[in-house]
């Protein structure tokens, strides 16, 4: 997949760091937060200013409108003018007290006296509401092309009512002004949203930094690097698993090494004797039939050895890649002891040695009966070539709570204690002489007993030497009885 000069571009584009990002987004969540905070308490209290001014221009109409309906009554039985007139300015007087301007209208809503010089012909009460404590009816109206008022009608008596009108001017106002302080309130929240989101994005990010570091180490060739477990929970897990995945590359890294060393120095000494005998016998210097056998014989006997030193490489690769086919079926331990007999018989006698073979079971085990045979073949193979002659190698089975155990004993001279964990390793071997053989045989012995969801291990045995025993499951429907 080619990819084009856009593209090409996007990638060479700076990108914002994680420390930049999380600035941003906290300031920028941080702000959020704060617009509609301010938001909601602007609108919530424009809604409470004017329930507030209701509820007192309702007590305050209230009041006079049961003034005036007394003060009518005085007025109509004392017949006098005066009164009317004193009314009116009482009237006027009230409404600059209360600030809004004073109406007397009919039920319908028609302006019959007023506090303000040109007062409308009529007030719309049909629009107004009832919800006031004090019985009054309220609501805010807009006049024609003017603004926003609010309006407050109370009964003086059956046929005449007592109207209060304020402009929301002054709410209105003071509601600009807390918009202008909250606006400059914001400003300062995001100057200091944007200086802590710095001091906390570095704090939160220090971690990541450290941990971008130690991989640019790891790249660079140092392997095993590792980082402190610091900061939130997945941060700390995340450096956890990097100096897990630091380890590993570190032991592979060295496994690879040791690895190529011990496959050069297996492939080396044959290769070394190949060229030496063949170039003996080019030169001239081995001429006498005897010598020339011997010679022909060392290079056959080392290209064998190179040949088996490959195979059993390709083995081991085979096994790590996961191209090796596991069964897992019942086998038959009896099948299995007949054919260790039939290969390792008439060697161990060769050796002067005995062999005790007994695998007849009445339980079977759970794997693969040729990958058993191969790892079984390679314990007694082993048995047998660190068993001196006259000593004894003794191959049984215990079935036990379940799982299945194979043991192959020997009398020779066991294995130390501290070199335990060693010996299933790559080209690991007790005899530093290379007579042992290639060191891989233990090593894949382990991986296919794995495979088959078994294990293996090496303790010290009742013969006086070394004591390796498989565990496997027993498959099921099979007798979990104790034997030997």
């Amino acid at each position: 997949m080619s990819v084009g000069p856009k593209d090409a571009a996007e990638s060479m584009k700076p990108r914002r760091s994680v420390a930049t990002r999380a600035r941003l987004y906290l300031m920028g969540a941080a702000m959020l937060a704060l617009i509609v905070a301010f938001g909601v308490f602007v609108l919530a209290w424009g809604q409470y200013s004017i329930s507030q001014r209701t509820d007192e221009l309702a007590r305050q109409v209230s009041a006079l409108a049961k003034g005036q309906a007394v003060a009518d009554q005085l007025g109509a039985s004392a017949e006098q003018t005066a009164t009317s007139v004193s009314r009116d300015r009482l009237l006027r007087v009230q409404a600059g007290l209360m600030g809004a301007g004073l109406f007397v209208t009919d039920s319908s809503g028609s302006v019959q006296r007023a506090t303000t010089d040109e007062p409308p012909a009529s007030i719309p009460l049909n629009r107004l509401r009832r919800g006031t404590s004090s019985g009054a009816s309220s609501g805010v109206l807009r006049s024609a092309g003017g603004p926003q008022l609010l309006v407050v009608s109370g009964a003086i008596d059956e046929g005449h009512r007592l109207v209060a009108v304020q402009g929301l001017r002054e709410i209105r106002q003071t509601q600009a002004g807390i918009l202008a302080i909250g606006a400059i309130a914001l400003l300062v929240a995001a100057l200091v949203a944007y200086l802590a989101g710095g001091l906390l994005a570095r704090r939160l990010t220090a971690p990541l930094v450290r941990l971008e570091a130690a991989a640019e180490s790891v790249a660079e060739g140092a392997f095993g690097t590792q980082v402190a477990e610091e900061g939130d929970a997945e941060t700390a897990s995340l450096a956890r698993s990097f100096n897990r995945m630091s380890a590993r590359v570190a032991d592979a890294y060295s496994a690879q090494k040791a690895f190529v060393g011990d496959v050069s120095h297996e492939i080396r000494t044959p290769l070394t004797s190949i060229r030496g005998f063949a170039e003996a016998m080019l030169d001239g210097t081995v001429t006498n039939p005897e010598q020339q056998r011997h010679a022909l014989g060392v290079i056959r006997d080392e290209a064998v050895r190179i040949g088996e030193v490959s195979q059993t490489l390709l083995a081991l690769s085979e096994l790590e890649a996961g191209a090796v086919r596991i069964a897992r079926v019942p086998v038959d331990a009896a099948l299995l002891g007949d054919a260790l007999r039939g290969r390792f018989e008439a060697a161990a006698h060769e050796a002067g040695i005995r062999l005790e073979i007994a695998l007849s079971e009445p339980a079977r085990p759970l794997g693969d009966p040729e990958r058993l045979l191969q790892a079984v073949s390679t314990l007694v193979a082993n048995a047998i070539a660190y068993t001196p002659v006259g000593g004894y190698v003794r191959v049984c089975t215990v079935v036990s709570t379940g799982r299945w155990r194979l043991r192959v004993d020997d009398s020779g001279p066991g294995i130390p204690a501290e070199k335990r964990s060693e010996v299933f390793g790559r080209f690991s071997r007790l005899d530093e002489s290379g007579s042992g053989g290639s060191g891989l045989g233990l090593s894949i012995c382990k991986r296919l007993v794995e495979l088959m969801e078994g294990d293996v291990s090496v303790t010290t045995s009742d013969l006086g030497g070394a004591c390796f025993e498989i565990d496997l499951p027993v498959a099921s429907g099979q007798l979990n009885t104790n034997s030997t």
